[in-house]
Order: structure tokens, then C-alpha cells, then sequence
């Protein structure tokens, strides 16, 4: 039997991604610390050790690393590549001198090398900086979660207009993973130390397009769906009212790169993933029949 580590510290749990992380290392076995902003409720309840305070202050960081075997990074939604940065060398510092024995990296969506992206080039930055260490790391990068079809505006969208929309272009292919199956897929290699150094592409178990999604949700919802490729200016709109406008035009250039590529590249093939961490993913249609979707676009169920 393979052993997992006895507790684990988990970043960014007050967000949907740390926070379904923390529950399935937790449903593991491990005990869980997390790392909470001030101010943040915590919904976690007996069992899960809380350290206030965020990534950028070095200090509780170092506090909060005291005394774990292995840390689950996951790194804020609206960090800025100069924030990635930071915060990846505090943790690592961190990490280091607290005698943590593996890290597991969630980059929180593609990575590539010389993409010229702010964002991607942090990450890349970040994850040459973690390997350079010597701390044990393995580095976990996922396509798209299929919780962003599941935003108010896009839920919305769905359910009051039979629109799904989405900025790909509908000729892309994507690997759509949930944030349970992201977490799985963490606390798997969190069983596996002698992964170290490695990466891996994270996806779901089929490669979709915009319009055969639109299909899947027409057959849930009951009505008819048809894809919107979202131009990236309404894209731009939308991101800056969630994250504001810097941020926002960050995320915007990583879709405006992602436009320019072939349309598979958000397509993975999971054969080696699973040899090694063996999870198996939600299909889309699966996780779409479970989302209570009147609820998520408002809209006021008939008793």
C-alpha cells in the first residue's frame, strides 16, 4: 500500500479549486492545514488546522508550512505574473526550510514556454524556480474547468437564452476537467513521491467542441443550446467586472494566445496520466446532469 502523506498544506482554500483540494486530501486520510486569508469564513468546520494569512506574507507562510510532509499549491485566480512570482518564492522558501517532502503544483490552467503571455511566462518562471529548488515537486497542469460554463452570466445564458457561450473558437477541442477530478488527481500524486520532477497535462476523458457541448446541455436542460464563440473584447468586459481590469487583460491575453494555436492543443491524451495516476475523470455530460442549472442562472424553480 502506498503511503500518503500524513498532513498536507493546502493554498488557496477559501476558493472553489483549494477548497475542493483540501476536502479530498482530507477524505485521504491526511491531516489538513490550510492557509485562510484574514477575514476569510472558514467553512471547513473540526478537523482542518487554519493558519491566517496569504502567500505574500513570507512569514506566515514559513508558519504555515511548519511541520507538514507535502503542500498542495494552487496560486490566487487574479494573481498578476509579478504576485506568481512572489508568491512561488515565499512557498518555496518556505517549503524548504520547513523539510516539506513534495509539492504539488496546480498551475490552474495551460502552460506553455515562450507563449510571450504574461501569466504563462510566471508560471513557466515559477516552475523552472520550484524544479531548481530541490524541493520534490510535481507539477499537475489542467485545461479548462467545466465550472466556468457554469458562471451566473454563462449559466444565464444557457438556461433564459439557449446560448452557451464561451471565447474559443467552435472549431477547438477541449479536454474539460471538474475541480473534484483536478483534486483527485492531486491527491493521487500526492501518493506518489517517486513522480518528483515530473509534469503532466490534467484533462477529462473526451476532447469537446463548443457546439457538441452546446448538444450535451440541450439534451440536459430541455431546450435547444447553440454555442457563441464570445468575441474577446465581450470576453475582456466580463473578466474585468469579476477581477478588474488588470487582471482581467492578463486572462485576456492568454485566450487572445490560445486563439492562435491549433485547435487541439487543449485536447490531452490521458493513456500515460492515468498509468501513473490513475483517475477517472468525469465525462461532461456527467458533471453537467449534476449541476442544479435554474439554480445557477437564477432562475426560480416551479413547485
Amino acid at each position: 500500500m502506498r503511503h500518503f502523506p500524513s498532513s498536507i498544506l493546502v493554498t488557496c482554500a477559501g476558493g472553489a479549486q483549494g477548497s475542493a483540494i483540501a476536502q479530498a486530501c482530507r477524505a485521504a486520510g491526511a491531516t489538513v492545514r490550510v492557509l485562510l486569508r484574514k477575514g476569510a469564513p472558514d467553512t471547513f468546520g473540526d478537523g482542518v488546522n487554519i493558519v491566517r494569512g496569504d502567500l505574500a506574507d513570507a512569514r506566515r507562510v514559513g508558519l504555515a508550512c511548519l511541520g507538514v510532509d507535502a503542500v498542495a499549491l494552487t496560486l490566487p485566480l487574479n494573481a498578476s505574473p509579478e504576485e506568481i512570482l512572489r508568491y512561488g518564492r515565499n512557498m518555496v522558501d518556505a517549503a524548504l526550510e520547513a523539510d516539506v517532502k513534495l509539492m504539488v503544483f496546480n498551475t490552474s490552467g495551460h502552460v506553455s514556454r515562450l507563449s510571450g503571455t504574461a501569466l504563462m511566462d510566471a508560471k513557466v518562471e515559477l516552475i523552472d524556480m520550484i524544479k531548481a529548488s530541490g524541493l520534490p515537486s510535481i507539477i499537475l497542469k489542467p485545461t479548462l474547468y467545466m465550472s466556468n460554463v457554469a458562471t451566473p452570466w454563462s449559466a444565464a445564458a444557457i438556461m433564459h437564452h439557449g446560448v452557451f457561450p464561451y471565447p474559443l473558437p467552435a472549431d477547438f477541442h477541449t479536454s474539460w476537467i471538474s475541480w473534484e477530478n483536478m483534486a483527485a488527481y492531486i491527491v493521487e500524486a500526492m501518493r506518489r513521491p517517486e513522480l518528483a520532477g515530473a509534469s503532466f497535462e490534467i484533462g477529462g476523458p473526451e476532447a469537446l467542441t463548443g457546439p457538441q457541448m452546446a448538444n450535451i446541455l440541450s439534451d440536459i436542460i430541455g431546450r435547444a443550446v447553440e454555442y457563441y464563440p464570445v468575441p474577446l473584447a465581450d470576453f475582456a468586459d466580463n473578466v474585468t467586472a469579476m477581477l478588474g481590469k488588470k487582471a482581467a487583460d492578463q486572462v485576456v491575453a492568454n485566450y487572445a494566445w490560445i486563439h492562435r494555436q491549433r485547435p487541439t492543443l487543449l485536447t490531452v491524451d490521458l493513456r500515460e496520466t492515468i498509468s501513473v495516476l490513475p483517475i477517472k475523470p468525469t465525462p461532461f455530460a456527467d458533471w453537467a446532469k449534476a449541476q442544479d442549472w435554474p439554480a445557477l442562472a437564477g432562475t426560480v424553480k416551479a413547485a
